[in-house]
């Protein structure tokens, strides 16, 4: 493994994780470039299918979800190995488990509150691809206030009928279960009388509308579940008690955050140095503009910036410790750095950088504006930064909390 990497993590290794990183090494170079192959030539209705051959392949040697335990299919990965883990993904530019939105969420959900007879039946699936997962919390009214939710569902003998609407639901025109959070008593307090439930996509009174975003992808959905009936077997912890399980859920989903995040801007900040480097048709190279290269300098400490808070956060993780809503911060700083990083690449490249993919001169095949107008979202999606504000004034500051929080 690029030493490289690992140090620009400031990561120590002893002799074990360093064997662990020259076996998983080799094994991606031994297998990824088949894979790869395939993807790339898959046309986009078979691309799926080998994405998930990937997946599953990933599964049979251990390596979709490593940090499940060994009983259920992962390696019981530390920390560490599961950091290197990503970085050498990123060395080998090797994709990571498709369904990972089920093995990074509901996965570990399970294993810690489902039964003996839902992990028999959810978790292997999961883990080869064969099932695909999506996440049914957002709602139009229910957001980054997650608890205000209003999708009801009623019991009826041995089953539950579900009614009501997600919003911003990733995945969800190719998942085959979403994992959701559905109010079954509304008399009760706001964060109680939710459950935590499993419902099969193909279910009847399921309908799945994909929302095309400004990039001009269709990664969102709005999914509509019009009196849609599942088993009582399929409420994960109990009735009423999924305020509590969705706690495991979205610790797990703040894990390892950051690493993703800094591998992506560190790729990106390289990517736009070689750029500055270079002569553009028709205007002279970037580096030679001191204002220029003062913004490549500042977008550097950003990134460093982010790398090291999360650093800070891995070290808690390390000792054994939670890493707290000190994580807000990577969250907060983090995705505004990727914005001013993409705005940068932008400017860097000139007037052909707003270019989209497959145009003449498009730098990087469009990859600049594609990214630009991808982060836009980056401060909303998964916890506006207004939210992260408040995290951090009310649990690091001590200021008191927001009326609306408790209504």
């Amino acid at each position: 493994m690029d030493s490289t990497a690992v140090d620009s993590l400031g990561l120590r290794l002893d002799d074990l994780d360093r064997a662990w990183a020259q076996e998983l090494g080799a094994w991606l170079a031994q297998h990824w470039p088949a894979h790869r192959a395939a993807i790339r030539a898959a046309a986009p209705t078979e691309r799926d299918g080998a994405l998930r051959a990937w997946q599953s392949e990933l599964a049979e040697a251990r390596y979709a979800a490593i940090g499940w335990p060994e009983e259920f299919g992962g390696r019981a990965a530390t920390t560490t190995q599961q950091l290197l883990f990503h970085l050498a993904l990123g060395e080998h530019r090797a994709m990571p488990a498709t369904g990972r939105i089920g093995l990074n969420l509901c996965g570990p959900t399970l294993i810690s509150h489902g039964t003996p007879e839902q992990q028999e039946l959810f978790l292997r699936p999961m883990l080869h691809g064969e099932h695909l997962w999506c996440q049914g919390f957002s709602e139009p009214d229910a957001g980054s206030d997650l608890a205000s939710l209003r999708t009801r569902g009623v019991v009826d003998g041995e089953e539950l009928v579900i009614t009501g609407q997600k919003i911003w639901t990733s995945g969800a025109d190719r998942a085959d279960w979403m994992f959701a959070l559905v109010r079954t008593d509304p008399a009760a307090a706001k964060r109680d009388g939710i459950s935590f439930v499993l419902v099969p996509m193909d279910a009847a009174g399921v309908d799945v509308r994909p929302i095309r975003q400004i990039s001009g992808d269709s990664g969102f959905s709005e999914v509509f579940l019009d009196e849609v009936r599942v088993p009582l077997a399929n409420v994960v912890g109990g009735l009423d008690n999924g305020w509590s399980v969705t706690r495991t859920t979205l610790a797990n989903e703040r894990a390892v955050l950051f690493l993703g995040q800094q591998v992506a801007l560190t790729s990106t900040m390289r990517k736009i140095v070689a750029q500055a480097k270079e002569d553009l048709p028709g205007r002279p190279r970037a580096a030679a503009d001191p204002a220029l290269r003062d913004r490549i300098a500042g977008a550097w400490i950003e990134t460093e910036l982010v790398r090291i808070n999360g650093m800070r956060n891995l070290a808690k993780v390390l000792d054994g410790q939670n890493p707290g809503p000190e994580g807000a911060m990577s969250k907060l700083f983090g995705q505004h750095v990727e914005q001013h990083v993409h705005e940068l690449a932008l400017d860097l490249g000139g007037g052909a950088a707003v270019l989209e993919r497959g145009a003449e001169d498009a730098p990087y095949d469009g990859k600049w504006a594609l990214g630009w107008l991808r982060t836009r979202a980056s401060t909303i999606g998964g916890g506006t930064s207004e939210i992260q504000r408040n995290i951090l004034a009310e649990r690091v500051l001590g200021m008191p909390r927001d009326p609306w929080a408790d209504a």
